[in-house]
C-alpha cells in the first residue's frame, strides 16, 4: 500500500459530477503467478515495476518500511532471476518510489516520491544507476508513466476515495491536458501506471482501471483479493504486473485484458 497519500492530498474542494459509459467485468482478471522474488533484508516490500527494452530486464523498486532503503532489482524476464541490483539511501529523491517507468528515447528510468515531495520527478540513468536531479512540476504528481507511442508523461493523481486527475505532460514536462475520472473505488490509494498511444492502465486496491485518451473510463476490472498490485509493464505484447502478497514479493502475468491498450 502506498504510504503518506492522507498528506500528499490537499485542498481538494469542487470534484465534478462525471457521467462515463463504463464496463464493469465481475470476474477477476486472470493473474497467472510467475516468481517470488527474494529480498534483502534491507526492504520489505515492491513498489515501482517497469521493462528496459534495451537491457532486456525487468526492474523491480523496493523499499523499507520508513523510505530511508531502496533497491533496484534487474530480473531476467525469462527466467524471472535476479541478475543484479542497485542500492540506494535517498529519502529525499526516491523515498518511496511509488511507480517506476522507462523511458527509452534518453534511456532514463523515472520515478515519484509521494511521501516526502509529492511535486518531483526523480530520473536515473538507466546504464550507470545514477540518480540524477529531479525535475519538478507544478502540479503534484504519485503514480507515472512514459507513453513512447506519443513521447508524452501521464500522471495520475488521487482526489478522492474515488475520483483521480490524470495529467499529461510533452517530453519537457509542460502539462498539455488533464482530465478528472471517476475510478469507482472508496480509498485514496492508487498503484501502478501503464500508457499506450493515449491509452492507460492504473489499479486501485481492488481493481484494474482503464481510460481512454479522451480521459473516458472505459473498463474497471477486479483482480484476486489478498494482493496489491504495485505496478505494471509491457513485454512482448503480455502485460506483467509486481504484487505485494501476504509479506511476499511476486511477479504475475496478464495473458489476456478486457480492454485494449494498443501496445
Amino acid at each position: 500500500m502506498d504510504q503518506g497519500v492522507i498528506e500528499y492530498i490537499a485542498n481538494v474542494f469542487d470534484i465534478p459530477k462525471l457521467a462515463q459509459p463504463v464496463s464493469v467485468v465481475q470476474m477477476p482478471l486472470p493473474l497467472t503467478r510467475l516468481a517470488e522474488i527474494p529480498l534483502d533484508s534491507s526492504v520489505n516490500q515492491c513498489q515501482g515495476f517497469c521493462y528496459n527494452s534495451k537491457k532486456d530486464v525487468f526492474v523491480l523498486a523496493c523499499i523499507n518500511s520508513d523510505n530511508t532503503k531502496q533497491i533496484m532489482y534487474e530480473i531476467n524476464p525469462t527466467t524471472l532471476q535476479v541478475v543484479a541490483k542497485y542500492e540506494y539511501s535517498q529519502k529525499r529523491l526516491l523515498g518511496h518510489m511509488n511507480t517506476l517507468t522507462y523511458n527509452p528515447n534518453n534511456n532514463r528510468y523515472y520515478t515519484t516520491n509521494a511521501v516526502v515531495d509529492g511535486y518531483i520527478v526523480t530520473p536515473i540513468e538507466a546504464d550507470s544507476m545514477i540518480v540524477e536531479a529531479p525535475i519538478k512540476l507544478k502540479e503534484k504528481v504519485f503514480n507515472f508513466a512514459f507513453d513512447k507511442e506519443r513521447n508524452e508523461y501521464v500522471s495520475i493523481v488521487p482526489l478522492t476515495n474515488s475520483h483521480r486527475t490524470i495529467n499529461y505532460y510533452d517530453a519537457d514536462f509542460n502539462r498539455i491536458r488533464s482530465f478528472t475520472i471517476d475510478a469507482e473505488h472508496t480509498d485514496l490509494n492508487n498503484n501502478g501506471a501503464y500508457a499506450a498511444n493515449g491509452n492507460t492502465i492504473f489499479t486501485t486496491l481492488t481493481t484494474f482501471v482503464s481510460v481512454d485518451d479522451e480521459g473516458v473510463v472505459k473498463n474497471i476490472t477486479p483482480y484476486a483479493s489478498g494482493m496489491e498490485v504495485e505496478d505494471m509493464d509491457y513485454r512482448n505484447g503480455q502485460m506483467y504486473v509486481a504484487v505485494n502478497r501476504k509479506g511476499k514479493v511476486e511477479i504475475y502475468s496478464l495473458p489476456t485484458l478486457p480492454f485494449s491498450v494498443n501496445a
